[in-house]
């Protein structure tokens, strides 16, 4: 079925657009958090950002998919601004030429919309079949806790990109949500159609690559170089380092670079005890294989935890003065036998928090943290939701990113071992 294009006068042709099976997916805001200072050596936690959306019209004419510029007005920009949409979790399964395209769409502020779905762009050939081609779908609301669409569709051998997207009315753009994600449907000799995978990751959501909108990626890393126990930094030299031989904040555990390992796509932090000691690692990434840090950024890390009361993480951006004084974002940040907090100290007095939440997500579960630092604002997200925005005591000052995985203020249980796993992590500058 085809409909009038959403983009203006004299741009008709069928939009392409997956959408179907409208469902709120109850994903509640998370709150509450608190925390404390340190040296070097004994730094604290960070790390937050956030998904901006990639706006654009996607118009299908005589069957053929192209991305048109924005052509929002300036009313309807603002209208935009107030009301931001986010896609989170959009999920790809290939078998053959059947594929099944499931996603999340919500937003800050509830808005009206037309459309929600999922768009596609072919590349390569660039023809896509009408039956992708949707009309307008009853007027919905998309809300803070979100709207979950899924539809299988069959497609002809050739790359596409998927895109979550809503459309905000009739006649509107059509504005593209998130990170874009390329899929290849492939066939075999004669025409016949054979299995293949979208882009995995060990943590069931691949590693964003290349630029976002306001956003430089300077940094990227998933693990795909294998590194034994007691062997890192070694393959990862030149864009990692890690604090090693020396106590962490509480005490309580020593930092060990010997209990980092790297397979199958993912870092491992074994934290266990020796010697009597927690063994606890502190991760840095080196950007351009250099120590030290930015002044504003966007961090973002995949991860999980097994439960281990009496070890956290303090995942923050420290500054490269080492004046605590100058600020310090964290997150996530917990007991890994609980769940994972939020919190930016005030610059000036970091011994307060300028902002603090508790997400009540736990660690036993993948998430994906990121922190979004602007010149006074700053913005937590957890699996592209936000959960605190702080404009208080804003750090100013260049700081840097330390995975600090550490003992708590209670002494960890010394028979207890486990593993916390990060799958990958990217970093930006502002552009």
């Amino acid at each position: 079925m085809t409909g009038e294009s959403p983009v203006g006068p004299g741009e008709k042709g069928a939009l392409t657009w997956i959408r179907s099976s409208l469902s709120v997916n109850i994903r509640p805001m998370f709150g509450h958090t608190r925390q404390s200072p340190t040296a070097f050596g004994q730094v604290r936690r960070g790390t937050r950002a956030r998904l901006v959306a990639v706006v654009g019209a996607v118009l299908a004419v005589a069957g053929t998919v192209f991305v048109l510029p924005d052509r929002t007005s300036s009313a309807e920009a603002a209208a935009s601004a107030a009301t931001t949409a986010r896609g989170q979790d959009l999920r790809i399964t290939i078998a053959g030429t059947t594929v099944d395209l499931r996603n999340l769409v919500w937003a800050d502020t509830p808005f009206t919309a037309s459309r929600v779905g999922v768009c596609l762009q072919g590349v390569a050939p660039t023809t896509i079949t009408d039956a992708l081609a949707l009309p307008a779908i009853s007027t919905t609301t998309v809300t803070t806790l979100g709207i979950a669409t899924q539809r299988t569709v069959v497609l002809p051998a050739g790359t596409y990109t998927a895109s979550s997207c809503v459309q905000r009315g009739v006649g509107r753009v059509v504005e593209k949500i998130g990170i874009a994600q390329p899929f290849t449907v492939a066939a075999a000799a004669g025409g016949v159609s054979k299995k293949v995978s979208a882009p995995t990751s060990p943590s069931g959501q691949s590693m964003p690559i290349g630029n976002l909108p306001g956003w430089k990626q300077v940094f990227a890393e998933d693990f795909t170089t294998p590194v034994a126990r007691g062997g890192f930094p070694g393959p990862y030299a030149g864009k990692w380092m890690s604090y090693h031989g020396f106590a962490d904040t509480y005490k309580a555990g020593t930092y060990n670079q010997g209990i980092i390992s790297a397979s199958g796509g993912v870092l491992d932090l074994y934290l266990h005890a020796q010697n009597g000691r927690a063994q606890v690692a502190a991760p840095v990434p080196l950007v351009n294989g250099k120590w030290g840090g930015q002044t504003y950024g966007r961090y973002t890390v995949r991860f999980r935890s097994d439960p281990l009361p009496g070890y956290k993480t303090a995942w923050l951006l420290w500054p490269d003065s080492n004046n605590w004084n100058e600020g310090e974002i964290d997150f996530p940040e917990g007991n890994l036998g609980g769940t994972i907090h939020a919190f930016s100290h005030c610059v000036g007095n970091p011994q307060a928090n300028c902002g603090y939440k508790d997400t009540g997500a736990r660690y036993t579960s993948w998430h994906t943290a990121t922190v979004e630092w602007t010149q006074g604002r700053v913005v937590f997200l957890l699996d592209g939701k936000q959960v605190l925005v702080t404009t208080s005591g804003v750090p100013s000052t260049p700081m840097h990113l330390v995975l600090q995985t550490e003992s708590t203020s209670s002494t960890p249980d010394l028979s207890r071992s486990g593993h916390l796993q990060i799958d990958w992590v990217a970093l930006y500058t502002r552009t």
